[in-house]
């Protein structure tokens, strides 16, 4: 079994580094990679919402929420129902990172589903919800 828990690692950190190669000229750090791609996922937009779904501490998202505004890649935008929550925005300065995070994510993804059919997709989907639910 750990064998399984060894390849899932070695993907992850590979997909990891593929984003750092494809951006390297830009001089971020991988949290704050992770937090661009959260951003342009468009589904997470609080500091609170991607430490806790992305694994991250939530000083180390301080970090970088503070690092990117500083660089003039994100603003920050108060809630209007809640003040003590900032919503985090992507800036047009962001767009060309972003696009090829977004670019390498599509190409990564093509060569990790090479040679695996919809069924064995399936399958695999419904293995990786069961092994999310048994850690929940």
């Amino acid at each position: 079994m750990e064998e399984y828990i060894i390849k899932f690692l070695f993907i992850a950190k590979a997909i990891k580094n593929k984003n750092r190669s494809v951006i390297s000229s830009y001089k971020l750090s991988p949290n704050e990679i992770d937090l661009l791609v959260a951003l342009d996922m468009g589904v997470y937009d609080t500091a609170k919402e991607i430490a806790d779904n992305f694994e991250i501490s939530k000083s180390l998202v301080c970090r970088s929420v503070d690092s990117l505004t500083k660089k003039g890649y994100i603003d920050t935008q108060k809630d209007e129902k809640d003040k003590r929550v900032s919503h985090l925005i992507l800036r047009e300065e962001a767009k060309p990172i972003v696009d090829a995070l977004k670019e390498n994510r599509k190409k990564t993804t093509e060569d990790l589903l090479l040679g695996i059919d919809k069924e064995e997709l399936k399958i695999f989907s419904k293995v990786l919800n069961q092994m999310k639910n048994n850690m929940i």
